[in-house]
């Protein structure tokens, strides 16, 4: 720890000199305006104590000049000064002083005073170092988010786009989606999608997209079957996800005639508005993908049919527990008149554009808690 002393008279510095050094304090004293501002920025001093009165110059102005020249460090300004009227004391404190003792001073105080002013110095050192490594860690944390969502972003461009007969909605609660959809048209003109939701937002929700995204479209070109994929990636994201986390989803295969087969777990019930406006349902009945061992997961299938202008539209449970400003959740029952009165358009796009309106109107100025997919489809 070092002191700077800026006093004129020869028994103040030395007396000054002597207290610190019994607290371990390494000490460098000057007698002028100028001295102290050169020995300042020379000796970058811990702590600086001065008088009102200096040569060459006003302690006030001097505080503030060291204030000026100390930046963002932290560093007492102690006046010890004869002149103690409450005007000067006020004009002490208003320059920037950080304490102030009447002269002549006991050695005891002046040592509880400094002791106090040490442990001001060790905290703020404490603080900024603490926040360097936080400006670290956080700088490295985004330069990890900036190269994972170059990677899934990259494997995500092999689904298709936004047409009028798929259409994919993806807003995330975080810097990171934790939710994936996933759409390919296979070979045989059958489509392939996979909705998943994985446990929480963010990036820890994002470590199994990638092994999963990778099965998907291997099973796309090999032309898999569904309750067989579906077996991989619970084997996949079981070997990998810690016991807190999984993958809800649904994986569906839709031949060109509208036949749909599909294997649900752990999502909401996916919704079909039929053409003549009656709602049906996919049902997720299993376990989410990465909870069960290979030897007790269920892969078997469902069945349904999506016939000329219905509409598959398949939410992640962030569109469900989605609040407004009154804390109130969309539910079941809203989300289903929502469905049933956007997909009415004829123009898939439009009725996609329209649903996201109105769940932005719904939310206001509250906080979306989690990651929001919306995946329709027609026939």
């Amino acid at each position: 720890m070092k002191l700077l002393c800026v006093d004129s008279e020869p028994v103040y510095r030395e007396i000054i000199s002597l207290c610190a050094e019994k607290e371990n304090v390494t000490v460098t004293s000057v007698s002028s305006y100028e001295d102290a501002v050169q020995a300042f920025i020379d000796y970058a001093p811990d702590m600086v104590t001065l008088d009102v009165v200096v040569k060459g110059g006003s302690g006030f102005d001097l505080v503030k000049k060291l204030k000026a020249l100390s930046g963002n460090r932290f560093i007492p300004m102690i006046f010890l000064s004869s002149q103690t009227s409450d005007t000067v004391m006020d004009r002490c404190f208003k320059s920037g002083a950080d304490d102030f003792i009447p002269k002549p001073f006991n050695e005891v105080l002046f040592n509880i005073r400094l002791k106090t002013h040490m442990r001001h110095v060790e905290l703020m050192k404490e603080m900024y170092r603490k926040n360097k490594a936080l400006t670290y860690f956080q700088t490295m944390i985004e330069r990890e988010h900036e190269m994972a969502h170059h990677v899934l972003d990259h494997i995500q461009t092999r689904s298709e786009n936004n047409s009028e007969h798929v259409v994919i909605t993806r807003l995330s609660a975080a810097s990171f989606n934790g939710d994936l959809a996933l759409v390919k048209t296979r070979s045989d003109g059958a489509r392939l999608i996979f909705v998943g939701d994985f446990t929480g937002h963010g990036l820890p929700a994002s470590i199994g997209a990638l092994p999963v995204m990778h099965a998907f479209f291997d099973a796309v070109d090999d032309l898999l079957d569904v309750n067989e994929l579906a077996g991989q990636m619970n084997r996949i994201l079981f070997s990998i996800l810690p016991d807190y986390m999984f993958c809800a989803g649904y994986l569906i295969l839709m031949t060109p005639n509208g036949e749909i087969l599909y294997w649900g777990g752990g999502m909401p019930n996916a919704l079909i508005r039929r053409a003549c406006g009656a709602i049906d349902y996919l049902r997720s009945n299993h376990m989410p993908l990465g909870i069960l061992p290979a030897y007790e997961f269920e892969a078997d299938l469902q069945s349904n049919k999506l016939n000329v202008d219905d509409t598959l539209v398949i939410v992640s449970d962030g569109v469900l527990e989605l609040k407004n400003c009154r804390d109130e959740m969309l539910g079941d029952d809203q989300v289903e008149k929502l469905i049933s009165s956007s997909y009415a358009d004829k123009s898939l796009i439009l009725a996609q554009k329209m649903t996201e309106k109105k769940l932005t109107e719904y939310r206001g100025e509250s906080v979306q808690l989690d990651d929001i997919t919306l995946v329709a489809l027609r026939n």
